[in-house]
């Protein structure tokens, strides 16, 4: 090989690298701002036009049962996640949940994850009560500190929502 192709393959390699480099910082900085965003994001509920549909879900850190009483209000759950397709941020999965100390059997989610809730696990749908073969997701409502209720919503990430109160044994459209 020439002088002048030793060179140009280096000169190609510098610029891959230097490319490669750039994509990375670029692409870290994407993740590093949605991080941020997240983090400092209060969640309030929509400014809908409608009466009765604003409820402040915004959430303190102290998550007394009063609170969590208020936050799994089932209408306001249901309002929240007919106008979002989502769960409130004060909602954390089974997983979430046991990866900070709750057990389930203990009851002791509001002493590990004071002002959370359980909500955001798939729901399989293997008795085929709810239509379709959409993909559901489930979670606690009017959940009081303790062990869990019965009282749950199913819904669907385009905001249909179901209700039951007796753990999934009959369903009721909202």
């Amino acid at each position: 090989m020439n002088r002048q192709n030793i060179k140009l393959a280096l000169f190609f390699i510098i610029g891959l690298l230097t490319a490669f480099l750039v994509m990375y910082f670029i692409q870290n900085y994407r993740i590093e701002k949605k991080n941020t965003e997240v983090s400092t994001t209060e969640i309030t509920s929509n400014t809908n036009s409608k009466a009765g549909n604003s409820a402040d879900f915004s959430t303190s850190s102290s998550g007394n049962s009063a609170n969590i009483d208020e936050l799994t209000n089932e209408n306001k759950v249901i309002n929240y996640v007919k106008s979002n397709k989502s769960l409130p941020d004060y909602y954390v999965t089974k997983s979430e949940a046991k990866r900070n100390g709750w057990v389930p059997s203990k009851g002791n989610l509001c002493d590990v994850l004071p002002g959370k809730a359980i909500g955001g696990d798939k729901f399989s749908n293997r008795e085929k009560n709810l239509p379709g073969n959409g993909q559901y997701f489930e979670a606690d409502v009017n959940y009081n500190c303790g062990n869990r209720n019965a009282d749950r919503i199913v819904f669907t990430k385009n905001g249909d929502v179901y209700l039951t109160k007796d753990h999934y044994r009959s369903f009721e459209k909202q």
